[in-house]
């Protein structure tokens, strides 16, 4: 009997550390992802044709479904804290807010990281792309983000063809950012912005 109520001891301690363990890896993610209307004009030099973003193995985060929270879920719109700031940025009419989301994640090293998946179609932007983030001593914030302008056309040369033709215009955001927790970090892009806040579950 003392042998299996030691056993038993055991168990329900390994169980509570690796509970402890996994929560200590508990993250919110929130992004904020707006367009620099005054930067997307039609007489601008445009980059050069980009391939489509590459969202290989991103996962979308489900819809909030309540409490309690489960890995890749979103957060409820009373748990993001970057409101005002995309409130203040709708109202300037320089800027567009594309995409606005929170969800929860495991963190963990850079082999573990799971994509995220960011897309959105909003009054002639696309916007897709994808943000990976990782633990060493920092945290790790890698975004991948595609910007159309359907507003905005730039010309495409064709191989076979040398008569002048129109695509959307598009621009690539790729950075490798090193964060601190509860943070507001600012990536900058001529044409976008990202808003990023990690934040660990309890704060």
């Amino acid at each position: 009997m003392p042998g299996l109520l030691q056993r038993t001891l055991t168990l329900v301690t390994l169980s509570s550390l690796t509970a402890m363990a996994s929560a200590a890896n508990l993250y919110k993610v929130e992004m904020l992802v707006f367009a620099n209307q005054n930067g997307i004009g039609v007489n601008e030099e445009y980059w050069p044709d980009i391939a489509p973003a590459d969202v290989s193995g991103a996962v979308f985060p489900r819809s909030w479904d309540g409490y309690p929270l489960q890995a890749f879920e979103e957060l409820p719109r009373n748990d993001l804290r970057l409101s005002a700031d995309a409130s203040r940025l709708a109202r300037s009419g320089e800027y567009k807010v594309l995409y606005h989301s929170g969800w929860l994640q495991s963190i963990g090293s850079k082999s573990q990281a799971r994509p995220v998946r960011i897309k959105a179609s909003t009054e002639g932007y696309e916007l897709d792309g994808s943000i990976s983030i990782y633990r060493n001593r920092f945290l790790h914030a890698q975004p991948s983000l595609q910007l159309s302008s359907h507003g905005s056309m730039q010309p495409t040369l064709s191989e076979t063809d040398s008569s002048d033709r129109y695509s959307p215009a598009a621009w690539l955001l790729q950075d490798a950012r090193r964060m601190r927790s509860n943070e507001i970090h600012y990536i900058d892009h001529p044409h976008m912005g990202v808003l990023l806040i990690i934040r660990p579950v309890g704060n």
